[in-house]
């Protein structure tokens, strides 16, 4: 066999078994990647959708906890006073909350006020009370043996899903106790969202995820209940799904089905990847073959130096200089060829990370997006709608937060305890509208008087604000005590029914203490609420100031 059919055997097997090697290497570790990586990427969705139904159960937790843990809702339960209906339970309440069912059950679970509410997108409500009331109450009921009277009252709680009518409800309930937190418990409080097909849509437009939910029980559920399942459908489409379990009990399976865009651009980068290599293989091998065919030293000297010349110039827009009709000139033809690919390839080269350039720039822009939002959410989620200001989720961490740092710092702690006077006289009087813009307007005023960053108000509850003054003595809290006090006066208000000025007025408890291990937050509030008190028995639209005194526990 002659040197020139050894040397092409040769590189052609050369070339085989490059080309096998990146196939198999494409195949068994590139491609396998992608689809890793596709998995992960289904996993993060259907998690996404869980963090979404679980973030709805907590919001809901959280205004049960506002309207269980409250003096008037504590005394309704006993007298069901039709003020406390009237002033509260309208259907705008739960609308602004977007609940569908809300109960207030004695300690006998039986209903003291209920009802079932559906709000139609084009505005108003219908009242589903008597053909869901009982169904609701048959499957809630039973939840009241899940709260433990012994645990600290954050901690009597329970959430769960219940069918009733065919339709899951995501309900949350807590036991009724005083606005300090002390029992005895005299009933429950229910609140509660149909998770229809017009919620499960909201839903996914705001997490950018289509999904559905679907009932499951622990009979249902094989295996752990945090595992995913994930199925491929086809080419182009996977489904992942995986169940939502409140206190560790499987409630409702949460499915997505998920484009397969990952392993698209898998198969895409493994065709065009070994396509690639393959020719360039086949090219490097004719290269070699004309240039191993054809051993004429001098020529391969010239071309040799012409290519010396080009690599060290880095100017792949140079070509060769040899012009022979010859097979050596045929090789310099094919060299200048090749460079002018790479060439090529090389602007396209460019061009492509122009275009990735301008793609993660896009990318980042939206990652900003999503940070932005995720920080809107987060404020919703502290903040009183109807005034902005903190609500008591926010102001129970600015307390717990200013206790720590200033029982280390040995700095005074101060807060306020603000009332409205007389405001159900005001509703009664101007309407809810009206009230609503006043408790606006007192707010604003509350937060006009704290202008240090480190200050907070607060909406403690109807017409109650809670104002967090960290650092703040005695004498500087009578100060802005009094300072509220004039601008309030200033802002005048209009309260014909006000026993004591023809314009709305508020009574102010305040309370300051150092923080130390005996003393507790609830002390300091105690304190502000016996002020408070006593303002109001000498006549209110003033304010008193009272010494914190630890608790006898």
């Amino acid at each position: 066999m002659s040197i020139s059919a050894k040397t092409t055997a040769l590189i052609l097997l050369m070339g085989l078994l490059l080309s096998l090697s990146a196939f198999y290497i494409q195949r068994s570790i590139v491609y396998p990647a992608f689809h890793e990586i596709e998995l992960d990427y289904a996993r993060d969705n259907i998690d996404r959708v869980v963090r979404r139904l679980e973030t709805q159960r907590e919001t809901i937790d959280f205004t049960v906890y506002d309207w269980s843990a409250w003096n008037d809702t504590y005394a309704f339960i006993q007298t069901g006073d039709p003020d406390y209906i009237e002033s509260n339970l309208y259907p705008d309440t739960f609308l602004n909350f977007g609940f569908d069912v809300v109960l207030f059950l004695n300690l006998d679970r039986e209903p003291v006020w209920g009802r079932i509410f559906d709000f139609p997108v084009d505005g108003g409500f219908v009242d589903l009370t008597d053909a869901y009331l009982d169904g609701v109450l048959a499957a809630t009921s039973g939840f009241t043996y899940r709260i433990d009277p012994e645990e600290h009252i954050d901690d009597q709680k329970t959430s769960g899903i219940v069918q009733v009518g065919g339709m899951p409800v995501l309900f949350a309930m807590r036991p009724i106790v005083k606005s300090d937190g002390s029992g005895p418990h005299k009933g429950y409080v229910v609140f509660g969202q149909f998770l229809d097909d017009e919620l499960i849509s909201k839903f996914s437009e705001q997490i950018v995820q289509d999904f559905s939910i679907e009932p499951v029980s622990e009979a249902d559920v094989s295996g752990a209940s945090d595992a995913y399942t994930l199925a491929i459908i086809d080419r182009s489409a996977l489904t992942a799904s995986k169940i939502y379990s409140i206190e560790d009990i499987p409630s409702l399976r949460a499915t997505a089905i998920l484009p397969r865009h990952i392993t698209e651009v898998g198969r895409d980068i493994t065709f065009y990847g070994v396509a690639l290599l393959v020719f360039l293989c086949t090219l490097l091998a004719a290269a070699l073959l004309a240039l191993f065919r054809w051993m004429v030293v001098k020529p391969i000297l010239s071309l040799k130096a012409d290519i010396s010349s080009i690599s060290n110039a880095m100017d792949y827009s140079l070509r060769a200089s040899i012009r022979n009709n010859d097979e050596i000139g045929a090789l310099s033809r094919e060299f200048n060829a090749m460079l002018g690919m790479i060439e090529s390839n090389n602007t396209e080269l460019l061009r492509l990370n122009a275009e990735l350039t301008s793609k993660h720039q896009k990318v980042l822009e939206i990652q900003g997006e999503l940070q932005s939002a995720n920080a809107e959410l987060r404020r919703l989620s502290e903040h009183d709608p109807l005034t902005g200001l903190s609500n008591r989720l926010a102001l129970e961490r600015k307390l717990e937060q200013a206790w720590e740092i200033l029982s280390r710092t040995g700095d005074p702690l101060t807060i306020m305890l603000a009332d409205i006077d007389h405001f159900k006289l005001y509703n009664d009087r101007y309407g809810h509208q009206a009230g609503d813009e006043a408790i606006k307007q007192v707010a604003a005023i509350l937060t006009d008087a704290v202008q240090r960053k480190t200050d907070m108000a607060a909406r403690y509850g109807g017409e109650e604000f809670l104002l967090v003054l960290p650092g703040t003595d005695v004498e500087a809290a009578t100060e802005i005590a009094a300072s509220i006090r004039e601008r309030i006066i200033a802002a005048n208000i209009e309260h014909d029914c006000n026993p004591v000025e023809p314009f709305l007025t508020i009574s102010t408890g305040v309370s300051t203490v150092v923080p130390r291990s005996d003393l507790t937050v609830e002390d300091l509030v105690s304190a502000a609420d016996k002020a408070l008190y006593k303002v109001k028995e000498r006549g209110r639209h003033n304010f008193g100031y009272q010494a914190v005194e630890p608790t006898v526990r």
